[in-house]
């Protein structure tokens, strides 16, 4: 398993397309803070915390985030990676959870990436406060993290049903699409709201509890029907 790890955190550090998802989250991060001050819609009294508050649970780059997941896993597929490892005598469940650890980490460092650009470029502006160093925005944001892992490990159940790296982005987009996007503009209710679909909106400890643990269930659910599949799909 270390080996494996080892490997794809290589991989991930010669991955291009993943240099080029950290530069375009900095720089909307980044705009999305520098801009708070000039745009006459926000409130001039923002500080740190607001933008902090604006951001950390917005998802509207997930999609974005999921088709460099797809990406990064899918093209295992098209040059014989997996199949190879296999051969080599790797555990499947040991492969399958390799590549969702890497992706996890690397879908939680862009968030943070994003996060930590917005008040950046905010600060610039109007300078940092300390505002945003709370305890309740730490377990906000460590509550993000775990929904998002969660979201992504939807993205390793549709990479490695479809095993191609063009219907693994193809269904990924959709899924975060949808799920992450559309529906948080229709659907209100509380389930769906503390659901890892929808980045838990507050720092308040009941629905971070919630959101936490209902975010665990569901990782595990698309994990456990991942190793599942992968353990009878026929790998060429």
């Amino acid at each position: 398993m270390i080996n494996l790890l080892k490997v794809e955190f290589y991989k991930l550090k010669k991955f291009q397309f993943g240099y080029i998802a950290v530069i375009f989250i900095f720089v909307v991060g980044y705009v999305y803070g520098d801009n708070r001050l000039g745009n006459k819609m926000f409130d001039i009294n923002d500080n740190t915390n607001v933008v902090f508050s604006g951001i950390v649970s917005d998802t509207s780059f997930v999609f974005f985030i999921s088709i460099i997941m797809a990406l990064f896993m899918g093209k295992d597929f098209s040059n014989h990676t997996i199949c190879n490892e296999i051969k080599l005598g790797y555990n499947r469940f040991q492969i399958l959870l390799s590549r969702t650890i890497t992706v996890c980490v690397f879908a939680v460092l862009l968030h943070v990436i994003y996060v930590v650009s917005a008040v950046l470029g905010f600060s610039i502006v109007r300078g940092f406060d300390t505002s945003v160093l709370r305890v309740g925005n730490v377990l906000w944001l460590l509550t993000v993290f775990i929904q998002l892992a969660a979201v992504i490990s939807g993205v390793v159940l549709l990479s490695f049903t479809a095993k191609k790296v063009s219907e693994a982005i193809a269904l990924s987009v959709m899924y975060a699409f949808i799920g992450c996007n559309i529906l948080r503009n229709f659907v209100s209710t509380k389930v769906f709201t503390l659901s890892c679909f929808c980045f838990v909106q507050n720092n308040n400890k009941e629905n971070l509890t919630i959101a936490a643990v209902s975010a665990g269930i569901t990782m595990t659910v698309f994990l456990t029907i991942a190793a599942f599949t992968f353990h009878k799909a026929e790998i060429n």
